[in-house]
């Protein structure tokens, strides 16, 4: 009688992402209530210094950087500032551009009152393949201020977005990097994203992302709908009416 061995070959499971991984972004229109409609984010940005719960503050554009040094030197600093949002790009021919030396002037007030309780997060151009910060970094004589550095990435293909953010980070290799835009949306004319591949764009990338040990924080763009911006096409949680999207359960049930 021939006997037999069995050898069992068990699954790797997927575990819990790391504390504050998954964040999202808020954009124009949007309330701060709509932040406690997706439990999954531990965090939230939008373009302002707001104290709302859960709200890491930005500091912009220059016009905020004297209320960032108020905010904090205050009693109530935050833990974390981020700095400069696409100096390189007006978005919709709306939202102010700098220079790299415009922004190095800009920045003085901050590197001369940083407070003594928040980490401060770099510059985040439009195009990550640019020289704007490097050229930003010269200027200002500033790298050592930050603590992490900062990456947008719209692509609809997963392994080509890895491949961006691995070259940057390649670049930039000093100190953690925070993805504070991302979705697979892209400058196309009309929407060609679908809710299943957004969906598997999403779980993929956040699985990638904390496998790398370098990749601090995420933040999903965006957690309200933006009519007629293909970048989130299809990659919002709540649509207009403040209702979920397909994508809202998905990212709430994310898995590292």
């Amino acid at each position: 009688m021939k006997s037999f061995t069995f050898t069992l070959f068990a699954s790797t499971a997927l575990a819990a992402c790391p504390p504050d991984f998954i964040n999202v972004v808020f954009n124009g229109g949007s309330t701060p209530q709509q932040f406690t409609q997706i439990p999954g984010a531990s965090n939230w940005i939008t373009f302002g210094l707001g104290s709302n719960p859960g709200q890491l503050p930005m500091m912009a554009f220059a016009s905020d950087v004297a209320n960032a040094v108020s905010l904090v030197n205050g009693p109530n600093p935050p833990p974390y500032l981020l700095t400069f949002n696409e100096p390189d790009y007006s978005y919709a021919g709306v939202t102010p551009t700098m220079t790299p030396q415009q922004a190095s002037d800009a920045i003085q007030p901050l590197l001369a009152s940083p407070g003594t309780a928040t980490k401060f997060i770099a510059p985040v151009t439009a195009d990550p393949t640019s020289d704007w910060l490097d050229q930003f970094f010269a200027a200002c004589n500033c790298q050592s201020f930050f603590h992490a550095y900062n990456i947008h990435s719209y692509h609809p293909d997963l392994p080509t977005t890895e491949s961006i953010i691995t070259t940057y980070h390649n670049k930039f290799a000093d100190k953690p990097l925070w993805i504070t835009e991302i979705a697979p949306g892209g400058a196309s004319p009309a929407c060609s994203i679908d809710w299943p591949t957004a969906t598997s764009f999403m779980q993929g990338i956040y699985q990638w992302a904390a496998q790398q040990g370098w990749i601090e924080r995420v933040f999903w763009n965006s957690g309200n709908e933006i009519p007629n911006d293909t970048n989130v096409c299809n990659s919002y949680l709540l649509d207009s009416n403040s209702q979920p999207s397909p994508l809202l359960a998905p990212f709430d049930a994310l898995t590292c």
